[in-house]
């Protein structure tokens, strides 16, 4: 490590090329990278947790009518699993439709030609 100013990689792996350093992307550029993979759909994930809430909530329902009509000592297991899928199903159901409606009043805003924040999208 004789004539290592700095604590770049070289000089701790001792003068030899090892690894490229990974650099800081732009988050902006990978925002954007990934609504062109995506077809913008992170932006709408409302619309994709929607059809899994109603799926889970018919499941749920199914489940909780069959396990608390059938009365036996095993079915308590099943009973919590129903009601657990049941509670999930309504919870998706709920925050989709709170995305939704955040989303309208954003684009409400937006047509009013009110400042609107700039959305930071965490990955």
């Amino acid at each position: 490590m004789m004539g290592c100013k700095t604590n770049s990689l070289t000089c701790l792996q001792g003068g030899k090329p090892g690894l490229p350093v990974a650099t800081a992307t732009d988050s902006t550029a990978t925002l954007n990278k990934l609504a062109l993979a995506t077809g913008g759909t992170e932006k709408s994930w409302y619309r994709c947790v929607f059809p899994f809430g109603i799926v889970s909530l018919v499941i749920g329902v199914a489940a909780t009518c069959i396990t608390f009509t059938i009365n036996g000592p095993q079915m308590d297991i099943a009973k919590v699993v129903s009601v657990a899928t049941l509670i999930f199903g309504v919870g998706l159901l709920v925050a989709a439709l709170v995305c939704w409606r955040a989303k309208r009043e954003r684009q409400r805003k937006k047509q009013q030609g009110e400042p609107v924040a700039v959305e930071q999208g965490a990955l």
